[in-house]
């Protein structure tokens, strides 16, 4: 629901915008700083962040800030993080679950076309992300790493090969993206545009550690995919 609200509330801010400025088209031109929000129907990418959720229309992607050098040349910076306590679903009240994400994506766009209102471009960026996570207990022995799922930590330190599910353990990686997308100005200050394309991340899970000892050492990963996440955009220009 939070992100619905989010969208909803970039809509209609990005709308007031656009209501105080219909004179047309209009492309954008060196010097201009626009900010946008990504978003998708596809759920998240790159790293399993999270599923998407049957309650919502579209999936928070980035906050991205894009800074027209000029008229074809574009740099910009993309933004995504999130730090939960006790996700739902814990029932037990002794215990604290912490995660904590982020992704940072610096690049740059070089635009074929830029008239009439009409960009269209290529873009790379490079990927940083990582998630961080730990299970404090009163009761129970500590945990950061990785996530026990449903079972007690201090069952776990008695099975060496122990296997975590990636979505509950840490990790940080590096990789790169590339993609392509379009954008229509429908003013000087209002614009909604789409991009799609393609990620590779490799990198290495996080020790996993119990009361503070290691219990077993980061694993090395890779993953490459459809960069599904930043498909549909909406922004503005800021200055």
């Amino acid at each position: 629901m939070q992100k619905l609200l989010l969208v909803s509330l970039m809509i209609f801010l990005t709308s007031a915008v656009y209501a105080q400025d219909d004179s047309g088209g209009t492309s954008p031109t060196s010097g201009e700083l626009l900010i946008e929000i990504t978003s998708s129907p596809f759920g998240r990418d790159v790293n399993n962040f999270s599923s998407s959720s049957s309650t919502t229309l579209l999936n928070f992607g980035q906050f991205r800030a894009r800074y027209f050098l000029t008229e074809t040349l574009v740099p910009r910076l993309g933004i995504w993080f999130s730090i939960d306590d006790n996700r739902d679903g814990m029932s037990t009240p002794d215990v604290t679950q912490t995660i904590s994400q982020f992704m940072f994506t610096p690049g740059v766009e070089y635009h074929f076309i830029n008239e009439n209102g009409f960009t269209s471009y290529a873009a790379l960026d490079i990927v940083i992300s990582g998630r961080s996570v730990e299970q404090l207990s009163e009761t129970d022995s500590d945990i950061s790493g990785a996530l026990p799922g449903s079972s007690d930590v201090s069952s776990i330190i008695t099975q060496p090969n122990r296997s975590f599910s990636f979505d509950n353990r840490g990790f940080f990686g590096i990789g790169a993206m590339g993609a392509v997308g379009a954008d229509y100005h429908f003013s000087s200050r209002f614009y909604m545009g789409a991009e799609i394309g393609f990620y590779f991340v490799t990198g290495k899970s996080s020790d996993v550690e119990i009361d503070g000892t290691l219990y077993q050492s980061g694993i090395k990963f890779f993953e490459s995919g459809v960069k599904t996440s930043n498909s549909f955009r909406i922004g503005f220009k800021l200055l």
